[in-house]
């Protein structure tokens, strides 16, 4: 086989795992890429409310707001879906989000508009804990990162060729784009619910018997058993501690990248976006696998020190920028694509531990996994509240490039504890990998 060949056969080829998974596979690959064209679509609604029809800007944090409201909800749910059937936790509110799609297009009020676009990332972000849960049920912890990886990889790309086109669609009727909105809207809802078929067909692997022997609490009890968890679990506190300095220092500054790119360095509508989306995209497509895959042999702690590292020096290069191009024009240019370039390689990594696998290497296997993961949320609800106000607040006294600077060196701070932690945890076989750490419960049961 030609290397062109071989290359485009393993770009397009699924990852190893045992066939028991492909069942899964097939269908959540296929969930994903619907639920990324989906996000495609809707990631270009803030720019519909402010071109289309005359948003003003205070709005536009309406939908991080609204949907850190989940995240606290999480909290009960990841409770209360520990001794149920996961499946109706990710179609139910995942009918929800395709509901508000449908509902946006029955509005011309922006407000009204901006309001259902943060309900649906509400509705979005409930679906999350169940999710974790049914990866870890149904594909085994050595395989884990490169499937999640490989589908995550295919989501990137589709999520950005659906925004692309639908931008493209919106220009085409810049003039008047109520009714283009509107029939944008409603094939995000039929994306959407078309998910959620294909996902509804996936045979979760867990039992009546285990589930029905567990006992429902009241919405105190799981807050307690939240609490218990932080209270018995010292290097799960250890990890939140840290995860929260990571999602804090990122959620700084990320808001106003755009802000940058336009006022400080000029750009245009086409360059802000690229620098904004398409390049890190593109990247995360060719990088997202590799990293999957690698994650899979690492312990969770040195994944996150690599890609905090990549993570954190983003903003310090774009902090830079302004300052180096005084002296060397093109750094206007070339340092902007590197940190892009750089964020865009650990991009896809950074999504798969947040979201779905690293909390593997600290919940032992069974029901507490989306305990844990309604933590993991609520932790990040607060830095969601609290990073952009704290954002604001010192950009009236500083300016966009001490957010950058700020938020860069929590990152790499982060990475620092990450790698200490790794060296520390090392020491301990059973720390190994997620496999490894999961393997010492099952010996343990047997």
């Amino acid at each position: 086989m030609i290397p062109a060949a071989r290359w485009l056969r393993g770009l397009v080829s699924a990852p190893a795992m045992p066939d028991a998974c492909r069942h899964t596979y097939r269908r959540h690959m296929a969930y994903s890429l619907l639920d990324a064209a989906t996000k495609g679509i809707l990631a270009n609604a803030p720019v519909m409310a402010i071109k289309g029809m005359g948003s003003p800007d205070w709005q536009m944090s309406l939908q991080l707001s609204i949907s850190s409201i989940g995240m606290f909800v999480v909290l009960y749910l990841g409770g209360r879906m520990a001794s149920a059937h996961k499946k109706p936790y990710v179609l139910v509110p995942g009918f929800g989000y395709a509901s508000t799609a449908f509902a946006m297009a029955c509005t011309s009020d922006v407000l009204l508009f901006l309001i259902i676009f943060g309900l649906g990332a509400l509705f979005d972000v409930l679906t999350r804990p169940a999710l974790t849960a049914i990866i870890r049920l149904n594909y085994p912890a050595t395989h884990r990162g490169a499937v999640t990886g490989e589908i995550r990889r295919w989501f990137s790309l589709v999520f950005l060729g659906a925004g692309l086109l639908a931008a493209w669609l919106l220009d085409l009727v810049a003039e008047n784009p109520g009714m283009m909105i509107n029939s944008l809207m409603i094939v995000a809802g039929v994306l959407s619910l078309a998910s959620l078929l294909v996902f509804k067909t996936i045979k979760v692997q867990e039992t009546q018997e285990k589930l029905s022997q567990q006992p429902r609490h009241s919405p105190w009890q799981h807050f307690a058993e939240a609490l218990s968890i932080l209270k018995r679990n010292r290097r799960f506190r250890r990890y939140l501690v840290w995860a929260f300095v990571y999602a804090f220092g990122g959620l700084l500054y990320v808001s106003f990248i755009p802000v940058f790119l336009v006022k400080e360095l000029d750009y245009g509508y086409t360059a802000s976006s690229l620098f904004t989306h398409i390049i890190p995209s593109l990247v995360a497509f060719a990088m997202t696998g590799i990293i999957g895959r690698w994650i899979d042999t690492v312990s969770t702690w040195k994944a996150w020190a690599v890609i905090r590292l990549g993570w954190g020096l983003d903003p310090l290069i774009l902090a830079a920028t302004p300052i180096v191009m005084l002296v060397f024009p093109p750094a206007a240019v070339l340092l902007p694509l590197f940190g892009r370039l750089i964020r865009g390689s650990v991009m896809g990594g950074s999504w798969i531990l947040w979201w779905q696998i690293a909390v593997n290497h600290f919940a032992p296997p069974g029901g507490d996994t989306t305990r844990y993961m309604g933590i993991i949320f609520f932790m990040n609800g607060t830095a969601r509240l609290l990073a952009p106000l704290a954002g604001a607040a010192l950009l009236q006294i500083g300016s966009v490039q001490l957010l950058f600077v700020i938020g860069g060196v929590m990152i790499l701070t982060t990475s620092v504890v990450s790698l200490l932690e790794y060296e520390r945890e090392k020491r301990d076989e059973h720390l190994s990998t997620m496999a490894d750490f999961e393997d010492s419960f099952n010996s343990a049961a047997q």
